[in-house]
């Protein structure tokens, strides 16, 4: 007997994955039945096939790679993070790949998993790969300890440039992306932010375009730190300041490990406020943390006390509630998110329950989940 197909749900337009590791991005659309998908590079079909039920078996139809700059395992990478983005309930797929050479490659960086004589693969492990989202695979910097204002942590390593990250977010169709700060690209919106009456009364930089241009200068040259712009689908809306916790403020606070990191935020455009952006960003921005270096085991922030509304959306977002301190300038609440939380539970895939499509179907990507 025949599976039944599998009500695969992908954008109308497809979704552009892998666009930092092939530049062109792999385009995964649905095929013409239903359960059906196809694959194009630059407006060259690469691969086809379907997912089918109840077993959730994802079967390859054609695989080849049309050009140099694809391989078949960036294929197989955007067939499963189109599919586990945009159908986050299911929890895994069963792959069919008639290519040994290529499953044994797959099985060796843990994109999936043998279990019995059965390829699966996992959001749990699958989203814990670093090509996809960041462009490459990351080595872990070597451990030297160095000695700063007192605080005995690892030497950190060269700031990267560019592009650092991006991601396809299905329920507002659009792609997210991550650049580090550049001081003449960025520095008109990031003046304009910084003076926004909103952010200046949590930031308190509100200052002329001098000021700025020093404040991301000396963010970029201090090697705690890593400046960022957030973009919605090329749009700049927010800064995103990463740090090394253990010689931070916030190291003495706690029992900060050397790959602790932590961040802050300012979100600069109105447009792109509310529930179905910050459960865009927010995840994704963890996402990078972990996924920059493999030693990062927990990320820490440090909300002020009475910001009830950001506190309640790290709460959603799996971060614990540890303890308050007190800095100089504000009393603040110690958040602790957990790398095996961040991954086991899912949390990439936030919960969208109650919003809708243009369809009125619940929207893509969200992963309901009880109250509890």
């Amino acid at each position: 007997m025949a599976s039944q197909s599998f009500d695969l749900r992908l954008p109308a337009a497809g979704v552009a994955s892998h666009a930092l590791a092939c530049g062109q991005p792999l385009l995964v659309s649905s095929g013409l039945m239903s359960g059906d998908f196809r694959v194009e590079y630059h407006g060259m079909e690469v691969a086809s096939g379907n997912l089918s039920g109840p077993a959730d078996v994802l079967v390859f139809d054609t695989l080849s790679a049309a050009t140099v700059a694809v391989a078949a395992d960036d294929i197989v990478n955007a067939v499963l993070e189109a599919i586990l983005t945009c159908n986050p309930q299911l929890g895994c797929v069963e792959l069919t790949l008639a290519d040994d050479s290529l499953a044994r490659r797959l099985l060796s960086l843990g994109v999936i998993e043998l279990r019995g004589d059965r390829l699966i693969g996992r959001p749990e492990t699958f989203f814990q790969q670093t090509k996809p989202w960041l462009g490459s695979i990351p080595h872990a910097y070597p451990e030297v300890p160095i000695l700063t204002n007192g605080a005995l942590h690892p030497q950190r390593p060269p700031k990267p440039t560019g592009r650092v990250y991006k991601r396809f977010i299905p329920w507002l169709n659009t792609q997210l992306g991550f650049h580090v700060a550049d001081v003449e690209a960025d520095l008109e919106h990031f003046h304009r932010w910084m003076n926004d009456p909103r952010v200046a009364a949590i930031w308190e930089d509100g200052s002329d375009l001098a000021y700025h241009r020093d404040f991301i200068a000396g963010r970029l040259a201090d090697p705690r730190t890593l400046p960022l712009i957030g973009t919605f689908g090329g749009i700049p809306f927010g800064y995103f300041e990463l740090y090394w916790a253990k010689e931070d403020r916030i190291g003495p606070h706690y029992d900060a490990d050397g790959h602790d990191r932590g961040w802050h935020v300012a979100i600069g455009e109105d447009d792109f406020r509310g529930k179905a952006f910050v459960s865009a960003w927010l995840p994704s921005l963890m996402h990078y943390m972990f996924l920059a270096d493999p030693r990062t085991r927990r990320i820490v922030g440090e909300p002020i006390h009475h910001h009830s509304q950001q506190i309640r959306n790290l709460d959603r977002s799996g971060f614990a509630k540890i303890k308050h301190i007190q800095f100089p300038h504000k009393k603040a609440l110690l958040v602790m998110l957990l790398r095996e939380r961040f991954f086991m539970d899912r949390l990439l895939s936030p919960d969208l329950s109650g919003l809708t499509d243009g369809d009125g179907l619940p929207v893509l990507g969200s992963l309901a989940r009880d109250a509890a």
